[in-house]
């Protein structure tokens, strides 16, 4: 199933990553997680050193990466970006997302934030389009989130909105 969903996204992405090439596939991401079998059981591991867990359901040669992703409650994650273009769809619980812009001073501010609830997606372009943060309401938020790269194995940019101080790390 995993791969079935992959081979329809890169039909998407056929005539390249926009706005409307995402949002296709948040729509297609939103209807193949309400199938019952869709999301594999897989070990997840931590992510960004907090709360948050992750695993990898597929890679592809061209690094185009489906991700299956845990948000906790309890705190929200870094403020980070995954240098890469991106569509995030809510399988299960809500989730605060905060999307974040940095100037060209260095300084973050939220563009804007969304509750998202099972079916709802946010999609993002490349850098620097892909600051953001996230977080569980209530309980833990699940999330299927789809990268045009295997943002697992490349560093990322962890952000301090108070200080402006900017850490690389890999997740």
């Amino acid at each position: 199933m995993v791969a079935d969903f992959m081979a329809q996204a890169r039909q998407l992405l056929a005539d390249g990553v926009n706005a409307k090439s995402l949002d296709a596939i948040g729509h297609l991401l939103a209807e193949v997680s309400r199938e019952p079998d869709f999301i594999p059981h897989t070990e997840m591991k931590t992510l960004h050193g907090g709360g948050a867990t992750s695993a990898v359901l597929q890679t592809d040669p061209d690094g185009l990466t489906l991700m299956l992703g845990l948000f906790s409650p309890k705190a929200e994650t870094p403020v980070h970006d995954h240098n890469s273009w991106g569509v995030a769809c809510v399988v299960r619980g809500k989730d605060l997302y905060r999307h974040w812009h940095r100037d060209g001073e260095g300084r973050l501010r939220v563009l804007y934030e969304k509750e998202l609830e099972p079916g709802s997606f946010v999609t993002w372009l490349d850098p620097p389009h892909d600051i953001h943060s996230q977080q569980g309401i209530g309980e833990e938020a699940w999330e299927l989130v789809l990268f045009g790269k295997n943002t697992m194995t490349i560093p990322r940019n962890y952000y301090n909105p108070e200080t402006g101080e900017v850490r690389t790390a890999l997740p």
